[in-house]
């Protein structure tokens, strides 16, 4: 399956679609009041690197070096630009 182009970015991906142990950035978050909340609130909002860890539901991130566990209906949600290897280390 080929990741969706979105608008936000002509290399912006939904996290749901992100290869594994790739660092990203989030770049726009659409999602509403109570999600946007929960999201932010595991420190995943505009401009923070992240890493997918582990596919499933929950899919599993990597977050501030922690990892934590996200729905695959709230990932879909997230829009990331994936890092260049050189660019970003694995150093998250």
């Amino acid at each position: 399956m080929t990741p969706p182009i979105t608008t936000a970015s002509p290399k912006s991906i939904s996290l749901d679609v992100l290869p594994l142990h790739v660092c990203a950035v989030v770049r726009h978050v659409e999602a509403e009041d109570d999600d946007m909340r929960r999201l932010m609130t595991l420190g995943i909002c505009a401009g923070r690197r992240l890493e997918l860890i582990q596919r499933g539901d929950p899919m599993i991130l990597r977050v501030f070096g922690t990892r934590l566990g996200v729905s695959r209906r709230l990932a879909a949600r997230v829009l990331v630009t994936p890092c260049d290897q050189i660019t970003c280390p694995h150093g998250l």
